[in-house]
């Protein structure tokens, strides 16, 4: 990916030039490089000079501080990009932060009063465990939800009496298309984005971050695009019934009376 600087912008900015470009502080600067999200500066003589890409990165971590992410969930991302690791493995670090939903921590009896008869089903416990919509904390025991949007989905169908095998169907399912779709748009993102070109690895970053909601977004949108199609097709078709009904009804009287 080749990305665009600020012109006039040089490979020789103090930290008083890099901090007031940045809209940030020297102190903020220097945290940052402390705390391993800014790499040094060149030091010529006694004096420590900045480039462009220092100032790009500064504009990224601003960015993604203000999306929520902790320093330390960026730093271990721009460290990961900077290794050259994998989409998946830069995402691994904070993958809990950009979930739907908050985690929700459990105790056995209250995850089994989720069950229907309030015992824990050991095959959806087994299943839900497998798609990571829960995981057993091995010493205290408690069950640990990545996203608490699960139990109240799950619930929310047990009310429409929906049984948690059937349920826990759909998630795998669910699982499936999600997976597929997500490969989808790493391919995408791999193709277009990362390139063959050279790349600011903090640019990217932010990028994966940008591709995460367009996907998200684009999904949603056209799962609810795909239900209200749905569901118009299937009043059409009930109206189309209820208006057949009496005809045929009448036609088939009509013959039995010849």
């Amino acid at each position: 990916m080749y990305v665009t600087y600020d012109a006039g912008v040089s490979d020789d900015l103090t930290i008083d030039e890099l901090a007031r470009r940045a809209g940030t502080r020297t102190s903020t600067v220097r945290l940052y490089q402390t705390k391993g999200l800014l790499p040094p500066p060149e030091i010529r003589g006694r004096v420590g000079y900045y480039s462009h890409a220092h100032l790009g990165r500064l504009r990224v971590i601003e960015r993604l501080q203000k999306q929520g992410f902790s320093l330390a969930a960026i730093a271990s991302l721009l460290e990961n990009w900077s290794q050259g690791a994998s989409l998946s493995a830069v995402l691994d670090p904070y993958q809990e932060l950009v979930r739907f939903g908050e985690p929700t921590m459990l105790s056995q009896a209250d995850f089994a009063a989720l069950f229907p008869d309030g015992q824990i089903d050991q095959d959806i416990l087994r299943r839900a465990t497998k798609l990571k919509l829960l995981a057993i904390d091995a010493k205290t025991g408690m069950v640990r939800v990545p996203s608490r949007a699960f139990v109240e989905i799950g619930l929310e169908l047990a009310a429409y009496r929906v049984p948690p095998a059937r349920s826990i169907t759909e998630f795998e399912h669910l699982t499936a298309d999600a997976r597929r779709i997500a490969k989808r748009f790493v391919a995408l993102f791999n193709e277009y984005v990362v390139g063959d070109g050279p790349h600011d690895e903090a640019t990217l970053a932010a990028a994966v971050l940008r591709f995460r909601t367009l996907a998200t977004h684009a999904v949603q949108e056209l799962v609810d695009q795909a239900l209200s199609d749905l569901a118009g097709e299937a009043g059409e078709s009930s109206e189309g019934r209820t208006a057949k009904g009496p005809n045929t009804m009448r036609r088939a009287g009509g013959a039995k009376r010849r």
